[in-house]
């Protein structure tokens, strides 16, 4: 046998974009099937560079340095031997990869719809009005285009609301993170509350969306995750529901389960259908209390943290979306609810830690939601080293929030007492 022909015998490489919770979880997916994963980081202490399961290259951000990231991609590109398939996992990459896909795809399968598919996913605006038409029930919206526009529509807007980027890859951008207080989303009671706030976001980005606020807690949240092929087939998907969110409303799954919610999956088929979109999906929807109606939250165009629950259930988007890009035969799909829960540790953790020190009864609440058969984010038997990195992060982090809570346990004393003293005689 030549040495091409080995080659093209060769399964094609993965290229994984980040090895956070996605990223990791994306090397595993792949690597227990034996197909040779690279996985790309910004950052030399993160927990996935040490998975077991793929070789970590450092390399520049697909935000802060996107210039030099292509060149190093079209750099790695001719050593793999063949076209690679490309993982993106933040909305930055997705950006990035949009960007130059004309260049990548010299060497690269981007896991990624069309430019045009990708607009209406990641344009929050864009989104409304796609599954407007396509008679998908969705929360009303206010598209905002500066403080003018602002104070025009504020009167007829209803409360409570929230407040949320038009594109969320804009508020992460450059300082635009910390102007915005590391918020997702800002719920808003009042008018003058959304024109307060808005001041202050609108320093980021001008152009942002008002939603209305669709009743119930973070536990009505539902998700159909599928994957759409190059042709435009609906492949597969499974239901995720939401149980913890970290913080509260607005935050990242904390714990997440595997739900059956086979309602949800036609709309979302048209809705998709309607937006042109291939790829890897997670539309996420949330119902209005116990018998209310579904409504879209957002459809998220990529890898996300929990999409491990579908090896469980028998889809694994990963798996399906790999074959499709690599040109290989797509395996036989066998969806079955089975019960099952994803905790991110590292947020479960803290979670905890706070609840302890606020003695506010919550961390009780936490263990009994995490109850049951469960998978994780960091750790796996078969693949221990990234947990054990993230514990020798955690130690030294857990040491010095111990000794600053410390050395302000004296001053919060005595401002305690204070009020007491001085209505002594």
């Amino acid at each position: 046998m030549s040495a091409s022909d080995s080659k093209a015998s060769q399964p094609a490489t993965a290229v994984v974009m980040n090895m956070f919770y996605t990223g990791l979880g994306i090397a595993r997916s792949l690597g227990e099937r034996g197909v040779p994963v690279i996985g790309l980081s910004a950052e030399s202490g993160v927990y996935g560079n040490f998975t077991r399961h793929a070789k970590t290259v450092r390399c520049a951000d697909s935000r802060s340095e996107p210039e030099q990231l292509l060149k190093e991609l079209l750099d790695l590109g001719p050593t793999l031997g063949q076209r690679a398939v490309l993982f993106p996992t933040r909305d930055h990459d997705l950006v990035f990869l949009d960007r130059f896909r004309s260049e990548l795809t010299r060497y690269y399968e981007i896991v990624a719809p069309s430019s045009t598919a990708l607009k209406r996913c990641l344009n929050k605006w864009d989104t409304y009005v796609a599954a407007t038409e396509a008679g998908v029930a969705t929360p009303k919206c206010w598209l905002i285009d500066g403080a003018d526009d602002l104070a025009r529509v504020a009167a007829g807007i209803t409360y409570p609301c929230v407040l949320k980027p038009l594109e969320a890859h804009h508020w992460r951008a450059e300082r635009n993170w910390e102007i915005v207080g590391a918020r997702k989303a800002i719920a808003i009671a009042s008018a003058e509350e959304l024109l307060a706030e808005y001041e202050v976001v609108g320093r980021a980005n001008r152009r942002a969306l008002v939603q209305a606020i669709v009743p119930g807690g973070d536990d009505c949240l539902n998700v159909v995750a599928c994957y759409v092929d190059r042709e435009g087939r609906f492949v597969g998907g499974f239901n995720v529901q939401k149980l913890v969110q970290d913080p509260p409303g607005f935050g990242t799954g904390c714990i997440v389960q595997s739900a059956d919610r086979p309602e949800l999956f036609e709309r979302t088929i048209r809705l998709l259908r309607a937006m042109e979109f291939t790829g890897i999906a997670e539309v996420e929807y949330k119902r209005e209390g116990a018998d209310g109606e579904y409504k879209l939250i957002e459809v998220n165009p990529r890898p996300w943290d929990q999409h491990r629950l579908g090896a469980v259930c028998g889809v694994d988007v990963i798996h399906l979306a790999y074959r499709d890009c690599a040109g290989l035969p797509t395996p036989e799909v066998r969806a079955q609810f089975t019960p099952c829960k994803w905790i991110a540790e590292d947020a479960f953790l803290m979670a905890v830690l706070r609840s302890i020190w606020r003695r506010d009864g919550g961390a009780r609440r936490l263990f009994q939601q995490a109850r049951g058969r469960k998978i994780y984010a960091i750790w796996a038997a078969s693949d221990p080293m990234p947990f054990l990195a993230y514990v020798a992060k955690l130690v030294p982090t857990l040491i010095g929030l111990a000794l600053s809570a410390i050395r302000r346990a004296p001053g919060e004393a005595a401002a305690r007492q204070k009020p007491a003293m001085r209505a002594l005689p």
